[in-house]
């Protein structure tokens, strides 16, 4: 069906460039205009050359879920098959075509296309959100991965997964409810709860179970058409650095050094700079207006530094703008046992510390605006783990001490997947894809995801 549509919008494309070329564009000549005639049969031939094009670009590949990837595969296939075009007319001068028209072709194929692709996402959503599309999902581990995997599932449709039953090995577990999804059986029940309840797709959501037995299991899914989904472990994370070697016979797995490193971490380094110091001198006139605002509203300083704790466990004051009463480091104490988020880190919705211009510059983010400048400083970057505090490292266990091992962000994986209401070690584990799997591609994605999440306020307190 897509292909389809595609192959109609492509030939609208070049309808509208020809119209564009001959019909408007008049004053670059030529002083007669060529008849559609001579172009219908080489568009045939432009329509299937396109398509096909997409295709190799993995274009039509359905594992694409992320729109930002999808229409960075667009742009390079549109970009590729003009590209294609001009490279005919050089070299085959029976492909007598205008070049301008390939040129306005490429402009509107690419925005009718996108345009298309978004129409269908935003389609897809609308009817997850009516229930119509959303599959039947049993997770196996009911541990507190798959309790809060279910949790997501079940507070955004939009995921497009319907938990209808957990499994678990543990006996303590069963008939346990979790967000009101119960755990009816272990996995030797698994044959008989997809048929049973229909179960469309299957989660491992725990690292209790032998990968033998994941197989077995696999096997089983496989032989009832359900697809299977696994949450990687920490050894499946850093699996992209594993080189196997072989030494008197005997194989040897070597974990290399992590990507972001040598070349890649001037790179990285080089763009901080660079968007920092523009971000900067955009972003003063709206550092002059908070500033007013905050001095407006409660007295003290307008900002706050605060120790966090940065690449490879040095401490640097992390600036923001002040949204809690002056004394609020010393009432700490106070409340520091009604956080509302697990793990080692503190978070309440309505902190009683906090001013009023403070409830909205939070909710907004703009209080992490300051920290533009610990960026340009080079304590900080645009994109990386979150900075935490000295209290905060004083509870890590050694593996959470991987996230020590680059220079921390404004915004990251856990910013963008739920922010505040992600557990700790949901967190730690983004924070540890993001290290072993860095590019400056995966920094554009969580960049470009960062700007709605800000908007709509999700997660964040």
């Amino acid at each position: 069906m897509k292909v389809l549509l595609d192959a109609i919008l492509i030939n609208i494309s070049f309808l509208f460039a020809y119209y564009l070329r001959f019909e408007i564009m008049t004053f670059l000549g030529p002083e007669t205009t060529p008849l559609f005639n001579n172009y219908y049969g080489t568009l045939i031939f432009i329509t299937l050359l396109w398509l096909a094009i997409f295709k190799l670009f993995g274009l039509y590949d359905k594992k694409i879920n992320d729109f930002i990837d999808e229409m960075a595969l667009l742009f390079g296939s549109v970009t590729f098959s003009s590209l294609f075009l001009f490279g005919l007319l050089f070299l085959y001068r029976g492909f007598w075509f205008s070049r301008l028209v390939i040129v306005n072709a490429w402009i509107i194929s690419f925005f009718l296309l996108l345009v298309f692709r978004l129409i269908l996402k935003l389609g897809k959503r609308a009817l997850l959100k009516r229930g119509i599309g959303v599959k039947k999902l049993l997770i196996v581990g009911a541990g507190e991965v798959g309790e809060t995997l279910a949790g997501r599932f079940i507070s955004d449709k939009t995921l497009g997964g319907n938990p209808v039953a957990f499994l678990d090995d543990d006996p303590a577990n069963i008939g346990k409810s979790l967000h009101g999804i119960f755990v009816i059986g272990n996995t030797e029940d698994l044959k008989k709860r997809v048929k049973e309840l229909s179960v469309e797709e299957v989660i491992f959501a725990t690292t209790q179970i032998s990968y033998q037995k994941i197989l077995d299991l696999i096997t089983e899914c496989e032989t009832y058409g359900v697809s299977f989904k696994i949450v990687p472990g920490i050894f499946e994370i850093i699996a992209s650095r594993i080189s196997v070697d072989e030494v008197g016979g005997v194989p040897l797995m070597t974990i290399s050094e992590i990507g972001l490193a040598g070349f890649n971490a001037f790179l990285k380094r080089a763009v901080d700079i660079i968007l920092s110091f523009i971000l900067i001198i955009l972003l003063l006139p709206i550092f002059a207006v908070v500033a007013l605002l905050i001095k407006w509203d409660s007295s003290g300083s307008v900002l706050f530094a605060q120790a966090r704790v940065g690449k490879d466990g040095n401490l640097f004051p992390m600036l923001k703008f002040r949204s809690m009463a002056q004394n609020a480091e010393d009432v700490f104490d106070n409340i520091k046992e009604k956080s509302e988020v697990e793990g080692y880190i503190f978070k309440i919705k309505n902190d009683p510390r906090m001013t009023r211009m403070g409830k909205w510059i939070r909710r907004l983010s703009i209080d992490e605006l300051p920290q533009i400048l610990n960026v340009f400083m080079g304590q900080m970057s645009l994109v990386g783990p979150r900075p935490p505090l000295p209290r905060e490292v004083e509870k890590y266990s050694p593996w959470h001490r991987k996230r020590l091992r680059i220079a921390p962000g404004i915004t990251g994986l856990w910013q963008v997947s739920g922010r505040s209401l992600l557990p700790f070690e949901d967190m730690v584990r983004l924070d540890i894809y993001y290290i072993e799997n860095w590019s400056l591609w995966l920094d554009f994605k969580i960049l470009c995801r960062t700007i709605p999440v800000v908007i709509t306020a999700h997660g964040a307190f």
